[in-house]
């Protein structure tokens, strides 16, 4: 493969690369949604595949992973115009593609992963300790929740009420508009907003709370307490009948598709202020 040749010579690296993650895409598609009629037919499998693989080659710094499909799946269903559907998938992953970027150790996921393990830990100390005494204290258990925002733990419509939710709780308009801008740095930028005043008003609800303090702690996504709110609801449970991790998977795998999008917005609403009362004081 690596010495292949096109009608116009040997393929770049970056050829050769997209051309080995077309068979992943493909995989992947077939596993996507497959409970859904609407795959039923070759023609929206057809459309899922052409638009990761689109994106696959504009976006030369993250490319694929998997779990983009998931992502995507809404907007091909949502949206009869591929165009269309294309592009709110680009647009939805420069707010995610951050969990797909991959360093010689790791998954940008994994940072969000510390954030849960911190806000359990203060939440409810007794949970966090037990998730460590059975060597869990690294939270990959949650990984999917956060990696696909829930995409398989909610049904499918579920899932995009629960989206909506989010995103109008977190909704900033300053860094909202930051996503217009292919490759710019939200941190960099984020960091260069703040001790400008801005009124809380057409804020999110959940924005609106973290722009009351000043800590570190309130630039924590919303996925991470939605999370919380779910382990804080399967505490009981998690508790007395987790004697190891597969236990724990079990548990919360047990819960897909049962689970209930406005009680775990609700929930992750409640605890991100217990949480930041908790963090001002220590």
């Amino acid at each position: 493969m690596m010495k292949e040749l096109t009608p116009c010579g040997p393929l770049d690296k970056k050829a050769i690369q997209w051309l080995l993650t077309l068979h992943q895409i493909g995989l992947d598609v077939m596993r996507t949604d497959r409970t859904l009629v609407f795959y039923e037919k070759q023609e929206n499998l057809s459309k899922l595949w052409d638009i990761l693989s689109v994106y696959a080659w504009i976006d030369t710094d993250v490319g694929y992973g998997q779990g983009m499909s998931d992502l995507c799946s809404p907007m091909i269903i949502l949206l009869e115009d591929e165009a269309d559907a294309f592009w709110c998938f680009e647009r939805l992953m420069r707010r995610l593609r951050g969990n797909f970027r991959c360093t010689g150790n790791s998954v940008g996921v994994e940072k969000q992963l510390s954030y849960l393990a911190a806000v359990t830990q203060v939440i409810d100390p007794k949970l966090h300790h037990h998730f460590e005494t059975l060597g869990g204290g690294d939270y990959l258990f949650a990984f999917r929740m956060l990696m696909v925002l829930f995409r398989r733990e909610f049904s499918f419509c579920d899932s995009l009420y629960l989206w909506e939710m989010m995103w109008a709780l977190e909704y900033d308009p300053d860094l909202f508009s930051l996503y217009e801008e292919p490759g710019s740095n939200i941190t960099k930028a984020v960091g260069s907003n703040k001790g400008k005043p801005k009124s809380r008003r057409p804020c999110g609800k959940y924005e609106r709370e973290n722009m009351k303090t000043k800590s570190s702690d309130a630039s924590l996504p919303i996925s991470v307490f939605l999370v919380a709110s779910v382990l804080k609801d399967k505490s009981s449970k998690l508790l007395h009948e987790a004697r190891g991790l597969d236990d724990v998977v079990k548990i919360l795998n047990d819960m897909t598709g049962n689970l209930d999008a406005k009680k775990a917005c609700i929930g992750a609403m409640k605890l991100h202020k217990k949480y930041l009362k908790k963090a001002k004081k220590t």
